[in-house]
């Protein structure tokens, strides 16, 4: 019989090489009961070895910074993008806007005016837009989250779901041409979703290295997207297996025409 020690060691160094497992899957392997595997992940977790997830682990990640400490890093690459969503708002849109450093980006650069609302689960966002006068700024409400720099959970979901808006703007931590986006947190995850079907007009804007950096928490397959911005010297292999994408949507590169 294999000893207790040994398999979460075993279970260790997978979660380490896979990046994450299932615990149904640990079962199987191990010739044990998916009770047993939880047990043993309850305790590699309270080790700080690995964490645990519903359905079974993945790898530790360090700490990812606040949103403050994220909001002015790659400044000039967020600008890029930032304009390109601007050319997606119609004048008179409801526009619901995600919390993300990008898009705090985005909204430096709208005019008051051109959109009828913005509507926003970031205080900073909203804060940001404190000078406008013709354009309502609405803030969800919800538990805040400082990793996020924004409100997440049951109530933030709700309300989203009572909404219908012209254009969603929200973020991604990963982009992936055969999963869709991803985030690295599971109500970050939710509300992203609900933020994408609360509207008519979808776009998601990522950096470079989100591209195919898989996330733990799916947020939609891209064909829930009308349209991806991307940076334009995004790797041509990588364009290529998104624009392969069954549907794809449709892939601007920022500071060019739409392809």
């Amino acid at each position: 019989m294999q000893l207790a020690e040994e398999r979460r060691q075993l279970i260790v160094e997978t979660v380490d090489r896979q990046g994450k497992v299932l615990a149904a899957e640990l079962a199987q392997r191990f010739h044990t009961s998916e009770d047993t595997i939880r047990r043993d992940l309850r305790e590699l977790d309270g080790a700080g070895l690995l964490r645990r997830v519903h359905g079974g682990a993945m790898r530790r990640t360090r700490a990812e910074p606040s949103f403050g400490q994220r909001a002015d890093d790659d400044a000039a690459r967020k600008g890029v993008l930032a304009r390109a969503l601007v050319e997606c708002v119609q004048p008179g849109d409801t526009v619901l806007v995600d919390a993300g450093t990008t898009n705090l980006a985005f909204v430096r650069l709208l005019e008051d005016g051109h959109a009828a609302a913005i509507i926003t689960n970031s205080p900073r966002i909203a804060l940001e837009l404190g000078h406008m006068r013709a354009t309502r700024v609405v803030l969800l409400g919800g538990v805040y989250a400082g990793h996020a720099g924004a409100a997440l959970g049951a109530h933030t979901v709700a309300e989203i779901r009572r909404l219908r808006v012209n254009l969603a703007v929200v973020g991604a931590c990963s982009v992936e041409a055969d999963r869709g986006m991803g985030a690295s947190d599971a109500e970050e995850a939710e509300v992203k979703a609900a933020m994408l079907a609360a509207a008519s007009r979808r776009v998601v804007a990522v950096l470079n290295e989100r591209l195919e950096a898989p996330a733990p928490f799916l947020i939609a397959p891209l064909s829930e997207l009308d349209q991806l911005v991307l940076e334009a010297d995004v790797a041509p292999d990588v364009l290529e297996r998104l624009r392969q994408a069954e549907p794809a949507p449709d892939i601007r590169l920022a500071g060019r025409s739409a392809a």
